[in-house]
């Protein structure tokens, strides 16, 4: 008898303790994390406040390449000057300063962004730079022609019908920098649409796109062959390779307009002047004597007439404290529809807790 009563009363201390795990599963979030919650977003809605509507110090930082991440006092990517009305536009040369490619004394590493946003060791950051439309392009060169399919689709991949893309090249032919005419097309149901440019067979070119839907608008350049000589366009500076050197220290600056509903790809001539000002190791660094406000682009002649050097202006697309994903049960994230340059971007920001 005294048997059954002990099974009988395991099985009930074992029922109670299934059913105390099943209640504690359903129940709400403890109110602790409910505020740890509201405690990251109100550190991501600060840090977002300072990124996109604060300069920084020096507020020409981007373009001030004597001003490295040490010398940095405040960071942040707002354009210097901006009237209330230019709220949310950033400053490409500061963008810019985010590029790990660059060299070392100009790239701003995201230590140093933590350290002057007063993050300590408590946070991780991340920075995500989204094209307003996603923009992929293929080409396919010939002996007398060259053909460029491009596919426009939107921040969900879904294909963009009647985007209106408008596109020039720019080549090295016989020493020399040229130009093909501008032509425009629209994309179909299905996003696509393509341009074809006869008369030109070089793959040593420059491809520029101007890419609009009813105001939505990216600029987006393409390097037609992956080995040209590439380099650095910052401010009013050109960061080239020291092994290298430009002919008649004369470059060209590729400008975008728009006029009447209409793009205008275009470049303008300018001198170089190889300056010593301060020192870039391993590269050479010369003045530019006028930049155009709307310039997205540096070309130039290099090593005797056989190259042709690029810089181009260039949005990161990631920018983080932490390499790939972040991994933590609470993260925190804001965006902002912000214009860089002349092209519209989501600037995602995503704030998470290194420890509790």
């Amino acid at each position: 008898m005294h048997s059954y009563e002990y099974l009988f009363t395991a099985i009930i201390i074992f029922a109670i303790l299934i059913a105390s795990t099943t209640i504690v599963s359903i129940m709400p979030q403890p109110s602790i994390n409910v505020s740890e919650k509201e405690q990251l977003k109100t550190v991501a809605q600060k840090i977002m406040t300072q990124l996109t509507l604060n300069p920084g110090n020096p507020p020409d930082w981007g373009s001030n390449l004597t001003v490295g991440s040490s010398t940095l006092t405040a960071f942040g990517l707002a354009k210097y000057g901006e009237i209330a009305r230019g709220a949310y536009v950033l400053d490409l040369d500061k963008v810019q300063r985010l590029n790990e490619n660059l060299p070392q004394n100009l790239y701003v590493p995201p230590s140093r962004v933590i350290d002057l946003l007063n993050l300590g060791n408590d946070y991780g950051i991340k920075i995500e730079f989204v094209p307003a439309l996603n923009a992929t392009v293929a080409t396919e060169i010939n002996s007398n022609s060259a053909t460029i399919y491009v596919n426009v689709t939107g921040q969900n991949m879904l294909p963009i019908a009647n985007v209106n893309v408008t596109a020039r090249i720019f080549y090295l032919y016989d020493g020399q920098i040229q130009k093909t005419p501008i032509f425009t097309n629209f994309t179909g149901i299905d996003g696509q649409c393509m341009i074809k440019f006869d008369g030109f067979s070089s793959e040593d070119a420059l491809l520029v796109l101007v890419i609009d839907y009813y105001g939505i608008r990216i600029i987006k350049t393409c390097i037609l062959n992956a080995a040209l000589t590439q380099a650095f366009f910052l401010g009013d500076h050109l960061i080239l390779n020291s092994s290298l050197s430009i002919i008649s220290d004369t470059a060209y600056q590729i400008i975008v307009a728009e006029s009447d509903g209409t793009y205008m790809i275009d470049y303008a001539l300018c001198g170089l002047n190889l300056t010593n000002e301060f020192s870039v190791p391993s590269y050479s660094l010369y003045e530019i004597n006028y930049t155009e406000p709307s310039a997205i682009a540096l070309l130039a002649v290099a090593n005797g007439g056989s190259d042709l050097m690029v810089a181009c202006k260039s949005v990161p697309s990631c920018y983080s404290s932490i390499p790939g994903d972040a991994s933590s049960p609470l993260i925190y994230m804001l965006e902002r529809s912000v214009k860089i340059g002349e092209s519209l971007y989501t600037m995602r920001l995503e704030i998470w807790r290194m420890s509790w």
